[in-house]
């Protein structure tokens, strides 16, 4: 080899170690600002976070759907009661299902009360009776299973200056998810019994009629 080739190999060479460096600083370069980089983090974040928003959006839209049914399904109750307390019902000859559809009127607009809402109404001697005779408001309701038996289906709405008690309840099925598991008291824990409950001493109006169960 002269002196000219070993010249040129050594530039060669020199010019090799150098590229080497400058796409060694590129690489670093590059990976130092895809680290840093903040573009797509929202997206990532979205993704990760966005499972926990919609379960809580549901279990407080759910929640508040439940709630207000509870609710009006209590008021229906405390509106029907009126024909009771007053012997209204009783002078009447009023039927169970009859009475039902009263209380229906109000509910009935939120959900399907001629099929899912169970009506007791009972009443007795005295309020120490009734309450001894009156069966667990949890029971009152379709059968869901061996833990929650049905109690006997019960109108009468009692004579004059009589305590009697209606008792409304609906089975509210989950939608969201995890929410039988806090909120679920009937049918293996998957629904909630809603009930909407009044208790009162029937008025003195004429006449004597009073049902049986």
């Amino acid at each position: 080899m002269d002196v000219i080739d070993a010249r040129r190999f050594r530039e060669t060479d020199t010019d090799k170690g150098v590229m080497l460096k400058r796409l060694g600083k590129i690489w670093v370069a590059n990976w130092q600002g895809f680290t840093r980089c903040q573009s797509g983090v929202s997206a990532i974040e979205f993704v990760a976070v966005a499972p926990f928003v919609f379960l809580i959006l549901g279990v407080t839209l759910e929640t508040g759907f439940m709630l207000f049914t509870e609710f009006t399904l209590q008021a229906s109750v405390e509106d029907a009661a009126r024909s009771i307390r007053t012997g209204s019902a009783q002078m009447s000859n009023l039927s169970a299902a009859n009475f039902k559809t009263k209380v229906c009127n109000t509910v009935g607009s939120l959900i399907d009360c001629a099929g899912a809402v169970t009506v007791y109404v009972r009443s007795d001697n005295d309020f120490a009776t009734l309450k001894a005779n009156l069966p667990s408001p949890i029971t009152i309701g379709p059968t869901t299973g061996i833990t929650t038996v049905s109690a006997p289906a019960c109108y009468n709405p009692g004579a004059p200056q009589k305590p009697a008690i209606i008792i409304a309840t609906y089975d509210w099925n989950f939608v969201t998810f995890g929410m039988s598991a806090a909120f679920g008291n009937v049918s293996g824990g998957n629904a909630r019994r809603l009930i909407g409950l009044t208790v009162f001493l029937n008025q003195n109006y004429p006449g004597a009629t009073a049902g049986t169960c």
